[in-house]
């Protein structure tokens, strides 16, 4: 048995993981921005996936109101689960049509 099933499973499964947090991790920062009208879901949703001014704007407005003390989000934590994700692909076992 060859360890590159289980690396490319482990990469899955972490993958995966690490893109599922990062949502919660986003909707728990984002949450207050959006339910304020700070930003719309969409303009918020680009936070997602980069930090520009106007979302380090939309957190400081939201900062002391947050139940949690959330001040910020980093969009690299969905980067590094889509790379993991992507790397598990790639060296997953090749199909025959």
């Amino acid at each position: 048995m060859s360890a590159l099933p289980v690396f490319t499973r482990l990469l899955q499964i972490s993958g995966a993981v690490i893109v599922a947090l990062s949502f919660a991790w986003w909707w728990m920062t984002y949450r207050d921005v959006i339910g304020y009208n700070y930003l719309s879901l969409p303009d918020a949703s680009l936070c997602l996936v980069s930090n520009s001014d106007i979302c380090q704007l939309a957190r400081s407005l939201c900062r002391s109101t947050h139940p949690l003390a959330i001040v910020t989000y980093w969009s690299a934590s969905l980067w590094i689960g889509v790379a993991a994700l992507c790397a598990s692909f790639a060296t997953g076992p090749a199909r025959d049509a």
